[in-house]
C-alpha cells in the first residue's frame, strides 16, 4: 500500500504584516517579528530580503531598547544583509559586549575593512576586557590583518596572559605566521607536566599550520601528548599534511582515552587501506564512543569495494561476531548484513537473547533481511518468549521493537507456523504495544494472503469498527487490520471497510488503508489522500484572512 503523502509549503504570506510590525511602537512585538524572521529563514521561507528595508530602518531607530536592537541585527546577519554593516558596526561599537558578540564575528565573515583598525586598538589596549579583546583576536585572524602579529606574539609568549586570550592569540599568531614558529613551540612543547598543558597547548596552535620539516617531530611529540586536546590538535594537522605521518603513532593512539584521539586514528588508517590496516580498524568496531565505531563500521563497508580488502573485512566482522562485546556484535551484525552474508545468520539466531538491546535489536532486524529458512524456528522460538513477557506487562520499548523486527522476519519466510502466535495480538491489550500489535497484524495479512481465515477476518473487521468505544483502538492497528483484510481478500469484511471509507478525500492511515482494501477486494478506484500542508502554520502574527 502506497503511504498517504503530505507536501511542504512554506508560505511568505504573514510577511508583509511581519514588515509592518517592525515599526510598530510595541518594543516587544518589534523584538518578537526580528526573532521570526530568524526563525522563517531556518525554514527556508522565501521572500525574506524584502524585509531588510524594514530591518535596518528598526536597527537606526533612536531609543531602541538593547534587546529589540539584538534580535534586528541577528535578523540582518542571517538575512546575509551585508549592506546594513557600517549601521551594524556604528551599534555594537555603542552598545554592549552582547551585541558585539552578535554582531563582530558577521563583521569579519563579510571581511568589513573599517572595523580593522578598531579591532588593533582594542588588541593594543592593556586594559581590553577579556571576552572583548577575544573577539577582536578571532576577528583579525579571519580577516588575515598581518599588523597584528607584534601584539599576538606577545600575548601568546607571556605566561601571565590570561589563558583564554592567550589560547586565542596562539590560535590566530598561528593563523596569521603559517611559518618560523618552530623554536616557540619546541620551547613550550618540553614540558609534559600537568602545569604546563596550556603551554603545551599554544604550542599545538602555534604549529597547527607550518609545512615546515621542522615541524614535524613537535608534532609528533604533541601527537603522543598526555593531553587529549593537544594530541588532536596535533593529529589534525598531521593528517592534513600526510596521513602516513600518523601510521607510527597509530598503534599506541588507538589505547588513548580520548574519542577524539581515536577517531584521528581511525582516519588514518582508513587511509592507509591495507590489509593489516582493516584488522586493526576491525578492534574499534568495539570502540567505547558510537561516533568512532559508528565511522569505523560505515568506513569498513566503502572499503569493501575494493576486491583486495573485502575479505580483510569479514574477517573482522567475523572475529567480533564470535565474541561478547555488546558495541562489536551491534557493528558487526550491520556489517554482515550489509554484506549479505547468510552463512552467519545462526550465530544472529543465538544474538536473538543476548542480554544487551542493541544486539538483540539488531540481530532481529538482521535476520529479517538475510531471509533465511533454516532461522524459521529459532525465531519464532524467541517471538514466542517475547510475547510471554510483554501479555505479562514486563516489556519495554526495546523488547517492543525486536517484536516487531521478529513477526516482519516470519512474514518474510513465510513461516505459517507462527500464525497462532500472531493472532494473539489481535485483541486490544493495552499490555502490548501499538507499533508490535500492528505489526504482527501486517504480517498476518501477508501469511494469509489470498486466503481468507473467517475468524482472523471477523477478529481484524472488530478492530477497525473499534472508534467508539471508552479507550478507541489505536489508528495504527485499524490502518494494518484493513490492509491485511485487503490481502486475504476478506469479503466478508467489506461492510466495516465501506462504513470507514466513504469514497471522498480521505483525512488519516486508517480511513485510506480502507479504501485500498476496498480496491483490493472489489477493484473500485484507489483513494485519495487529502493533501495537507504543514509547517509552521500558526506563526505568532498572520493575517486574517
Amino acid at each position: 500500500m502506497e503511504p498517504p503523502r503530505q507536501r511542504s509549503v512554506m508560505s511568505s504570506r504573514p510577511l508583509p504584516l511581519w514588515i509592518e510590525a517592525l515599526a510598530a511602537p510595541e518594543a516587544d512585538l518589534r523584538r518578537e517579528v526580528a526573532e521570526t524572521i530568524v526563525l522563517a529563514q531556518r525554514l527556508k521561507m522565501p521572500d525574506l530580503n524584502t524585509a531588510v528595508p524594514a530591518l535596518m530602518q528598526a536597527l537606526d531607530a533612536p531609543q531602541q531598547p538593547p534587546a529589540v536592537v539584538a534580535a534586528v541585527a541577528h535578523a540582518l546577519i542571517v538575512l546575509e544583509a551585508r549592506q546594513a554593516a557600517s549601521a551594524l558596526a556604528s551599534r555594537a561599537a555603542a552598545g554592549n559586549l552582547e551585541l558585539a558578540q552578535i554582531v563582530e564575528p558577521a563583521l569579519a565573515r563579510w571581511n568589513h575593512t573599517p572595523m580593522r583598525q578598531r579591532w588593533l586598538e582594542r588588541l593594543a589596549d592593556r586594559t581590553a576586557r577579556r571576552a572583548a579583546l577575544v573577539l577582536a583576536i578571532d576577528a583579525l585572524a579571519a580577516v588575515g590583518e598581518t599588523a597584528a602579529v607584534p601584539r599576538l606574539t606577545e600575548l601568546t609568549m607571556d605566561a601571565g596572559t590570561e589563558p583564554t586570550v592567550r589560547r586565542a592569540a596562539a590560535r590566530a599568531l598561528g593563523r596569521l605566521q603559517p611559518q618560523g614558529l618552530e623554536d616557540a613551540a619546541r620551547r613550550l612543547a618540553t614540558d609534559t607536566s600537568a602545569a604546563k598543558t596550556l603551554d603545551r597547548l599554544v604550542a599545538a596552535a602555534l604549529v597547527k599550520h607550518h609545512d615546515s620539516a621542522a615541524a614535524q617531530p613537535i608534532l609528533e611529540q604533541l601527537a603522543l601528548d598526555p593531553e587529549p586536546s593537544v594530541a588532536a590538535i596535533a593529529l589534525e594537522r598531521m593528517m592534513e599534511r600526510d596521513f602516513r605521518q600518523v601510521l607510527p603513532l597509530a598503534d599506541r593512539l588507538a589505547a588513548n582515552a580520548d574519542a577524539n584521539v581515536r577517531h584521528w586514528v581511525a582516519k588514518a588508517w582508513v587511509a592507509e587501506r591495507t590489509v593489516p590496516a582493516v584488522g586493526r580498524l576491525g578492534r574499534l568496531l568495539d570502540d567505547p564512543h558510537p561516533q568512532v565505531r559508528v565511522y569505523v563500521r560505515r568506513s569498513l563497508l566503502e572499503m569493501t569495494s575494493d576486491v583486495a580488502l573485502r575479505e580483510a573485512v569479514l574477517d573482522a566482522a567475523r572475529t567480533m561476531l564470535a565474541g561478547r562485546q555488546w558495541r562489536g556484535l551491534e557493528q558487526a551484525v550491520l556489517i554482515a548484513v550489509a554484506l549479505d552474508r547468510k552463512e552467519l545468520a545462526g550465530r544472529l539466531v543465538e544474538l536473538l537473547d543476548f542480554e544487551r538491546p542493541e544486539v538483540f535489536i539488531a540481530a532481529a532486524w538482521g535476520l529479517r533481511r538475510l531471509a533465511v529458512p533454516d532461522t524459521r524456528t529459532g525465531i519464532l522460538r524467541r517471538a514466542e518468549r517475547v510475547y510471554a513477557i510483554q501479555a505479562a506487562a514486563q516489556g519495554n520499548a526495546d523488547i517492543d521493537q525486536q517484536s516487531c523486527h521478529l513477526a516482519e522476519a516470519l512474514s518474510q519466510l513465510h513461516a505459517t507456523e507462527a500464525l497462532p502466535l500472531l493472532r494473539r495480538y489481535i485483541p486490544k491489550e493495552r499490555a502490548i504495544a501499538v507499533e508490535a500489535r500492528a505489526t504482527a497484524i501486517w504480517a498476518l495479512g501477508h501469511l494469509l494472503s489470498g486466503k481468507p481465515d473467517p475468524d482472523v477476518v471477523a477478529a481484524l473487521a472488530e478492530r477497525i469498527a473499534d472508534t467508539t468505544s471508552m479507550m478507541p483502538e489505536a489508528i495504527e492497528v485499524r490502518a494494518m487490520s484493513a490492509v491485511s483484510v485487503g490481502r486475504m481478500r476478506g469479503a466478508a469484511a467489506l461492510p466495516t471497510l465501506r462504513k470507514y471509507y466513504l469514497g471522498k478525500p480521505v483525512a488519516d492511515r486508517a480511513e485510506y488503508a480502507c479504501g485500498w482494501a476496498i480496491h483490493q477486494l472489489t477493484g473500485e478506484p484507489l483513494p485519495v489522500f487529502a493533501q495537507s500542508e504543514f509547517g509552521p502554520r500558526f506563526w505568532f502574527l498572520e493575517p486574517v484572512d
